[in-house]
Parts: structure tokens; C-alpha cells; sequence
């Protein structure tokens, strides 16, 4: 039982993580935003070790398994969004309400 709980926290950490791993990855050619990006990476890779900590470290397969499920969920978001996109009977047409007639 113990096993499904740190899967289940570790997801979410995992997308916090990636998430911060992006933001640093965006702001490497802005540099007015590096240090904010580095400062929100800060927090995620904090909390995975005190969780890798508090699981224990024979338990990294678990934590290895969460990290793995959250690349695969975003990379089968990408290439479903992207599959949707060149659907054109599966995207709505917009209509213009508040044009005159003109």
C-alpha cells in the first residue's frame, strides 16, 4: 500500500518538476528571466528529495516509474492534440457575433 501512495504522490511531483525543467529550458535565451526560472525549479527538486528521502532510496524504481508515466501522458498529449488539430470535422467554426453585417 505504502508503494501506490509514493506512486501516486510522486505524479504529481513529477509534472511540478518537468514544469520547472521547461521554464529553465524557456528562459535560457531571456536572460531578465533565468534566475526566476531557477528559483521555480528550486522548490520542485527540494520537495523530490525529501519525498526520495522519505520513501527511501530502494524505493527509487517507484519514483523512476512516476517519471516515466508523466513523459509518456505528455508525449501522448502532444501527438493527440496534434492528430485533433489536422482534423478539420473535429475543430468548430467560430462565428462573428457582434460584426454589422458588413
Amino acid at each position: 500500500m505504502i508503494n501506490v501512495i509514493a506512486f501516486v504522490v510522486a505524479v504529481p511531483l513529477s509534472v511540478e518538476l518537468f514544469g520547472a525543467f521547461y521554464a529553465v529550458f524557456d528562459a535560457s535565451r531571456q536572460p531578465e528571466s533565468r534566475a526566476a526560472a531557477v528559483e521555480r525549479l528550486a522548490v520542485p527538486l527540494i520537495v523530490w528529495a525529501a519525498f526520495w528521502w522519505l520513501v527511501g532510496a530502494e524505493a527509487w524504481y517507484l519514483l523512476a516509474a512516476a517519471l516515466g508515466f508523466v513523459v509518456i501522458c505528455h508525449i501522448a498529449v502532444f501527438y493527440i492534440g496534434a492528430w485533433l488539430i489536422r482534423r478539420p470535422n473535429m475543430l468548430t467554426i467560430s462565428v462573428d457575433t457582434e460584426s454589422d453585417g458588413v
